[in-house]
């Protein structure tokens, strides 16, 4: 009996030992940490943009004789695009060709000197210029006069379209008066049979009535008369017609007289003293300047056919064969597309972490994969609005399939390790903190780990210093717990 107690007593203490120790161990799960590339990828979305986008200006303005493009031709490097009319340069050419074959001619006149006939035909040139100023002036004369008794008929003109326009105005607010005195009347008249009003105040609307009617008539005659005094003055006006061009020839035709008779008198003086160093000079610019004319006439011609600077795509045209085209004005939008941009906004984090010539990832909406792109340009100061950097990645389009405008997704990688001891972020305790640490499982203990770590992504962490690979790492269960405490793995 008593060796049966003894025994009852050793079972008693044996599971009392036992549930002490299982509630000191504590339930945790464990994964091993492992040597792993790491990276931190951002997904940006952007849009795709041609690697060159030309607005090509017309030079020169004119007609569009010839559009050779439609949009979305492919063209080569050169290729005619529009033609612009060049008959008046054509004949400004021939001009100018005539003024540098006279301005040559004159300075070999000059320096090979004047003969007796040669003389005396500059003599008759003079005579001639001193006869043609007079007759200039003269004619000047007169069409200052016939101009300045026009400045009556110009004044009368101008009186006549004031009152022509007070005219409509005064018939205007009597048809509105009109309107409204008619509208009054017809209610005055419902009244004064209903009876609500006198006989006194229907006869006051009936009577405003009728002067709103006679202001109508009246303010129609006046415009009636208005219009025709108008007309009869602008008749008036323009009889001597274009005569302020007129006058305006004439002091030219003064003004052109007097230059003639000048360079007349010159060449006079010059045939009787014979040519001086001044005046061959003189002769030699005139002849490099009809040179220089021709030149730029020349140069204007050639700008009057457009051609493509680059191959590439016609994604633009801004003007019709016949159109009148301003000088400047764009009419071809010329892209290029064998290589494209994707274009993102990044933030300045982003922007620090990545530089030019960086290989990333690229994948416009109209695909199923990504290509690998290289960032070609980074914007060195932000947006004054968005406060972002606008980055640019070029990227191959052989096949074309890729357009300008498409959205595309950017992967870029912002920090990368090769070989890194990795755990998973729900591991680490005070993740944020100057001491993060993570427990381990070693002989049924945990043990404490202080770790320096590098790159974190949403579900990883890269460790640093503190842990080695294949070491069993509590990933359950380590809240609350201690150093040197006993765990149950269940995994």
């Amino acid at each position: 009996m008593k060796n049966k107690s003894i025994i009852i007593t050793l079972i008693i203490l044996v599971l009392v030992s036992t549930a002490v120790m299982a509630q000191d161990s504590k339930i945790v799960e464990t994964t091993k940490s492992l040597t792993d590339d790491i990276s931190i990828n951002e997904l940006i979305t952007g849009t795709l943009t041609p690697i060159r986008d030309v607005n090509i200006p017309a030079q020169i303005g004119g007609v569009a004789d010839q559009v050779n493009v439609e949009i979305g031709d492919k063209i080569d490097q050169g290729t005619d695009l529009i033609k612009i009319d060049d008959e008046g340069l054509l004949i400004q050419k021939r001009q100018a060709q005539a003024s540098l074959d006279s301005a040559r001619a004159n300075y070999n006149e000059m320096k090979n000197g004047a003969t007796t006939e040669e003389l005396a035909r500059v003599r008759a040139a003079y005579e001639n210029a001193k006869a043609s100023l007079e007759s200039a002036e003269t004619n000047l004369e007169l069409m200052e006069e016939i101009y300045n008794n026009r400045r009556t008929l110009e004044q009368q003109l101008v009186n006549t379209e004031q009152q022509l326009e007070n005219a409509k105005q005064n018939l205007n607010q009597a048809e509105i008066n009109y309107n409204q005195a008619k509208k009054d009347y017809q209610r005055s008249k419902n009244l004064y049979a209903d009876q609500v009003i006198s006989e006194r105040e229907f006869d006051n609307s009936e009577s405003s009535f009728e002067n709103a009617e006679i202001s109508l008539k009246q303010a129609k005659t006046s415009l009636a008369v208005a219009e025709k005094n108008y007309q009869l003055a602008k008749e008036t006006y323009n009889n001597p017609t274009e005569l302020k061009q007129q006058l305006e020839n004439a002091r030219s035709q003064v003004n052109s007289a007097r230059t003639n008779l000048k360079v007349a008198k010159a060449n006079l003086e010059e045939a009787e003293r014979g040519p001086r160093a001044e005046r061959l000079q003189a002769g030699l610019a005139s002849v490099k300047q009809a040179e220089a004319s021709l030149a730029q006439i020349e140069d204007q011609l050639t700008k009057t056919k457009i051609t493509a600077p680059f191959s590439g795509l016609i994604n633009l045209v801004n003007v019709d064969a016949g159109e009148m085209i301003a000088s400047g004005q764009t009419v071809i939008n010329l892209i290029k597309t064998d290589q494209l941009y994707a274009e993102i906004d990044v933030t300045a984090a982003t922007a620090s972490a990545i530089k030019k010539g960086d290989r990333v990832e690229v994948k416009a909406e109209t695909m199923q994969y990504y290509i690998e792109g290289e960032v070609s340009n980074i914007s060195p100061a932000a947006d004054s609005s968005s406060r972002t950097f606008l980055v640019k990645i070029k990227i191959a389009n052989e096949n074309q399939k890729l357009r300008g405008g498409m959205f595309a997704d950017v992967k870029i990688t912002k920090g990368k390790s090769g070989s890194a001891v990795v755990v998973p972020i729900d591991s680490i305790i005070n993740l944020n903190s100057d001491n993060p640490y993570l427990f381990v499982v070693e002989a049924g203990k945990a043990v404490r780990k202080d770790l320096k770590i590098g790159i974190k992504t949403n579900n990883r962490v890269e460790v640093l210093a503190g842990l080695n690979a294949a070491e069993s790492v509590i990933i359950r269960g380590q809240s609350n717990l201690e150093a040197g405490q006993e765990v149950e793995v269940r995994n």
